[in-house]
């Protein structure tokens, strides 16, 4: 009893998150990692892109995310989900670009509410005003972008989270390491400040 399971043979593709870090980390099994990086590669990808606006850099803070990942595997104990520690190590990989760019990170996203269905989330809502009103969509969403963008980080970060990815206050608690109130009271002074910087739509 107690003891850790080795896992021999193929690997399931149903096979947890924990089994693949114990397969990596206790048997040396490199396909287990690609099968973590199969999951969550895409995932990691779209939050740098988020901070950062070209695709290319984007791409390189995720490997370079991954390759953290892989060298400290070891350190992943099973307090929190794997995502989690996943997304911790993504925020310190674009915390030291951008340290190293002596550059804030921006942000490219796509703020509109979820798109409805047959319809992508790059195209306006049809608004029923023909192409002024379309535009006037495109216009609102581009000063809301930038409003992000001139955020301090942890506003913006926290807004990305909350209202781009709808994550529950305990989720976001969780990836931040941060308390439930903290969260709540940042959200707060993060809308706030993003109103102000978007001034009035009319």
């Amino acid at each position: 009893m107690g003891q850790k399971v080795r896992m021999t043979g193929m690997l399931p593709d149903d096979a947890s998150d924990a089994e693949l870090v114990q397969s990596c980390v206790a048997d040396g099994r490199a396909e287990a990692f690609e099968m973590l990086m199969s999951r969550y590669q895409d995932r990691v990808y779209r939050t740098i892109g988020r901070f950062v606006r070209d695709p290319d850099q984007a791409m390189d803070l995720t490997q370079e995310t991954f390759l953290r990942a892989w060298r400290g595997l070891g350190s992943f104990q099973g307090g929190s989900e794997f995502y989690t520690w996943l997304y911790r190590i993504a925020r310190n990989v674009v915390t030291s670009d951008h340290r190293r760019a002596a550059a804030r990170p921006r942000i490219v996203a796509s703020i509109e509410a979820r798109p409805e269905e047959g319809r992508s989330a790059a195209e306006p809502a049809d608004l029923g005003g023909g192409p002024e009103a379309a535009l006037l969509s495109r216009e609102r969403q581009q000063r809301l972008v930038d409003a992000l963008d001139m955020l301090v980080p942890d506003f913006r970060e926290i807004i990305l989270l909350r209202d781009v990815e709808s994550r529950s206050y305990e989720e976001i608690a969780e990836l931040l390491e941060i308390p439930v109130g903290t969260v709540r009271s940042r959200l707060h002074r993060a809308r706030l400040e993003l109103k102000a910087r978007m001034g009035p739509l009319a």
